[in-house]
């Protein structure tokens, strides 16, 4: 026989029957109940039916076995004991047989060949099927009428235990049936006697109803190898797919630090000749100008102000992105904060022609005063950059345990459709042309993820021609407040302070010079950590100031270690950077030094310098 192409069930569906594993290439009635000449299945089924088939054969010959010496010894009193022990021998060789084909299918495998393992298989059930079908003749002719009582149900016992050995395969199983209850059924037929057809009748029953459950537990054994092969297959496809997300996820990640390096290495190289340039320009502010260089100059600070809001932009966000932002909350004063916004973005609106105003407030929040500081100047910035008439106005509504900080502007308005858009990456309204003066579409990204670091939320309302109001919500302070007001550092107290200031950058090492001369300090300026090692010999420094990254690998930490070491003391000092790297935030935050962003103003560096000449000197 030529087996046929093989069917192929569909996994994907739970049907209420799994088709057999074995059917016929023409209707038939017996087709139709599902009993057909065998017709395999696919080969990765018919492996897992041979292999179950396999494991069970062993435990099923030994306890065959047993029966077969049980057997002796139970007709022992009314069969002939020479005739039983010559069936056992012969019994005992069939089984031997049987375990020496297993032994051989185990060695070629059934990954190849399954159906040559499943007709050995047959083969092997077959001659145990004659084997016990067998013992109804030996005690039909050489026993007495009660040991046919006795040997058919021991064949019928044995008969249902092997059931569970056929469940994988039911042909394999019917034929051991046939041959073992054909033996009984042909020994009653020629024993004759008045019994002889009430006990075909029960054998036949017996056979057919054996054959429905070999039938049903072959049905539930292919269900579970068909959902066990499924399962395999999604288990494949999952891994698979995990190993692309894998792969996906590390060149995203790769593609990120790629840009992260990229946006720190521009934003550094872009800052330090900006800095140097703010504090030339400061320099260039103390000389006598005439009108016309006086123009020029505040075009130079507008030009070399706008870039820097930029790269501060970038900045902002990178801190983010390395995760070196710290929340540290606590009870201020609302008034004192919207003050000191007035008086930094009033002359602003005063020059674009706008109205500035701040709606007074008794009002105290419990947050973080320089983040709550930062998101405003970014909702402050932005109503005076998209308001061209009108003003702004600065408010602090008080709802229950919560305050409301709110920008209202008069500008053109915000479409409902994109009140999520804004807070977005890179996006920008009413500026198709891109122009930088407008910013970097950031600000409200930052806004969005500072929110969300304080564990608050921002909020926009907005009518097109009307203007729009952000509210960012705080927690209300019930509490006293400490005294916020800060010890005023005499001008002239810089006066003869000794400065070790180390740049890489010659322009940057002289503007710095230029300006803390004219405040009065003796400045030291050093390339390098050697060089600021030498200088110690001319010079003990009081404050020391230092860019980050300097050259050959050489870091400012490093070069500030060095200094402090040789000094044994800890001198204050404070770090510059340019870098936006989130690696190189952390390691720059490491330190004890006050960390400055790249441009600084002569404002900044001024009171970073009056901070820490306040602080106590820690010990070294």
């Amino acid at each position: 026989m030529t087996p046929s192409e093989p069917t192929h069930p569909e996994p994907a569906a739970a049907p209420p029957a799994v088709p057999s594993p074995l059917h016929t290439s023409t209707p038939s009635l017996m087709g139709r109940l599902g009993w057909a000449w065998p017709r395999w299945e696919r080969e990765e089924i018919l492996r897992e039916q041979v292999s179950l088939l396999r494991h069970n054969f062993p435990m099923t010959l030994l306890a065959s076995l047993a029966t077969a010496f049980g057997t002796l010894w139970v007709m022992r009193p009314v069969a002939d004991p020479q005739a039983m022990l010559a069936w056992l021998i012969s019994h005992i060789l069939v089984v031997s047989c049987v375990y020496a084909v297993l032994l051989g299918i185990d060695r070629q495998g059934t990954a190849h060949h399954p159906r040559r393992a499943v007709w050995r298989l047959m083969v092997c059930m077959s001659a145990m099927g004659i084997s016990w079908g067998s013992l109804a003749h030996v005690v039909l002719y050489w026993g007495s009428g009660e040991s046919v009582i006795y040997a058919i149900g021991i064949i019928s016992t044995v008969s249902s235990g092997a059931l569970g050995l056929g469940a994988p395969l039911l042909w394999g199983y019917i034929i051991y049936l046939t041959f073992a209850i054909g033996g009984v059924l042909l020994a009653l037929a020629m024993a004759g006697g008045v019994v002889m057809w009430p006990a075909l009748l029960m054998v036949c029953v017996y056979y057919a109803l054996t054959s429905m459950h070999a039938r049903t537990g072959e049905q539930a054994t292919l269900r579970s190898i068909v959902l066990k092969l499924e399962n395999e297959r999604l288990v494949t496809e999952l891994r698979a797919e995990s190993r692309r997300a894998l792969a996906a996820q590390e060149a995203a990640e790769q593609a990120d630090r790629d840009k992260s390096r990229f946006l720190a290495a521009a934003s550094h190289d872009l800052r330090q000749p900006l800095h140097a340039m703010g504090l030339f320009l400061e320099t260039l502010q103390r000389s006598p100008l005439n009108a016309h260089q006086q123009t020029v100059l505040e075009h130079a600070h507008a030009a070399s102000g706008a870039a820097a809001e930029m790269l501060t932009t970038l900045l902002d966000y990178s801190r983010l992105e390395a995760g070196v932002v710290k929340v540290r909350p606590a009870a201020f004063s609302v008034q004192s904060l919207l003050t000191s916004l007035e008086q930094e973005f009033g002359v602003q609106a005063d020059a674009a022609g706008l109205i500035y105003r701040t709606r007074e407030t008794s009002a105290a929040a419990f947050a973080d005063r320089s983040l709550v500081d930062l998101v405003m100047h970014n909702f402050i910035s932005n109503a005076l950059r998209y308001t061209s008439r009108g003003g702004v106005l600065i408010a602090c509504r008080q709802r229950g345990a919560r305050l409301a900080l709110e920008v209202w502007d008069t500008g053109h308005g915000i479409p409902e459709h994109q009140w999520e858009d804004i807070f977005k990456e890179f996006h920008q309204l009413g500026n198709p042309e891109r122009d930088r003066r407008k910013g970097l579409g950031l600000g409200l990204a930052i806004v969005q993820r500072l929110a969300c670091e304080m564990r608050t939320t921002v909020q926009v309302r907005s009518r097109l021609g009307k203007g729009s109001v952000f509210r960012l919500w705080l927690d209300n302070w019930q509490g006293a407040l400490e005294d916020e007001a800060q010890p005023v550092l005499d001008p002239q107290s810089l006066a003869g302070l000794r400065v070790l200031a180390i740049d890489d950058d010659e322009a940057v090492r002289m503007g710095m010079q230029s300006l803390l001369q004219s405040w009065g300090c003796e400045c030291l300026t050093a390339e390098s950590g050697a060089d600021a090692m030498q200088s110690l010999e001319r010079m003990t420094p009081e404050l020391i100031i230092t860019d980050f990254r300097l050259r050959h690998e050489e870091t400012g930490k490093q070069v500030l270690q060095a200094l402090r070491s040789q000094l044994g003391a800890m001198v204050p000092a404070i770090i510059m950077t340019g870098d936006t790297s989130p690696q190189r935030l952390r390691d720059a935050q490491s330190t004890s030094a006050l960390l400055l962003h790249k441009p600084v103003s002569t404002g900044q560096l001024r009171d970073a310098i009056s901070l820490l000449l306040q602080q106590p000197q820690p010990a070294a």
